[in-house]
């Protein structure tokens, strides 16, 4: 019995090793995954403002507005656009636009857009009906090199460029001022490999260089205008009426 003792005692000191390598690895996980945020139950458009700003202040964003703030809210839906809705809210120089597809409360997806054209702020994120709040793009101040960035991933997202754009090709050959604050209007030009707009998969087409010239108006780092050769809207995808 007196031989065999070293061998339990060997045993129970390698079970211990493992439960305790065990309990870090555990540990270790639940760090790395924190639990969400869950803030107050959003219902509307006001409660996603409202529910963002809680956000940034609870991340020292200390410039935008408090929870006192008076806003001024419009109806800013598109003429025409079915099955989503527009929200904005402004005050003190500062823009608050929430969008949002019309669906049943608990599928609701709130996108919003936070900017400041006196001080220069933006930020855009997403906010569920528990009042979760997901950053999309952080509070940056803006600027022509941030609008430049925004433009060019534009170009180089667009049905086009992705089908048959040469990477390569791609340049930034102008940049006009608007009269806007933070407004940029930034011409890149690009070769395709293939004629023609957007996604063309599946069609039969002649292999032939074309080179492309594409305007991007982005204005308070949104897209407002994007126009290919001066007939093709990007945006909308789709030959414009001459």
């Amino acid at each position: 019995m007196l031989r065999r003792r070293p061998k339990v005692l060997r045993k129970i000191w390698y079970l211990f090793i493992a439960i305790l390598c065990l309990v870090i690895l555990l540990l270790g996980a639940c760090k790395g995954e924190p639990t969400p945020t869950v803030g107050q139950e959003v219902k509307d458009a006001a409660g996603a403002r409202d529910a963002v700003l809680s956000y940034l202040q609870e991340h020292k964003a200390q410039d935008v507005p408090g929870a006192d703030t008076k806003w001024e809210e419009e109806d800013v839906t598109p003429p025409g656009l079915v099955g989503q809705a527009i929200r904005e809210f402004t005050s003190d120089g500062w823009t608050v636009k929430v969008s949002y597809l019309i669906v049943s409360p608990e599928l609701v997806r709130y996108q919003v857009v936070v900017s400041s054209v006196q001080v220069g702020w933006h930020w855009e994120g997403t906010v569920k009906p528990d009042g979760s709040v997901k950053e999309v793009s952080p509070l940056t101040q803006m600027s022509q090199e941030s609008s430049q960035t925004i433009a060019e991933e534009f170009v180089r997202n667009s049905p086009t460029f992705i089908f048959d754009g040469i990477r390569d090709s791609l340049e930034l050959t102008e940049t006009l001022i608007a009269r806007c604050p933070y407004c940029w209007s930034f011409v890149f030009e690009f070769d395709s490999r293939q004629a023609g707009y957007g996604n063309r998969t599946g069609m039969v087409l002649a292999q032939v260089i074309t080179h492309h010239r594409a305007v991007i108006a982005v204005e308070q780092h949104e897209v407002k205008s994007a126009v290919m050769d001066e007939k093709w809207d990007m945006i909308a995808q789709t030959e414009m009426e001459e």
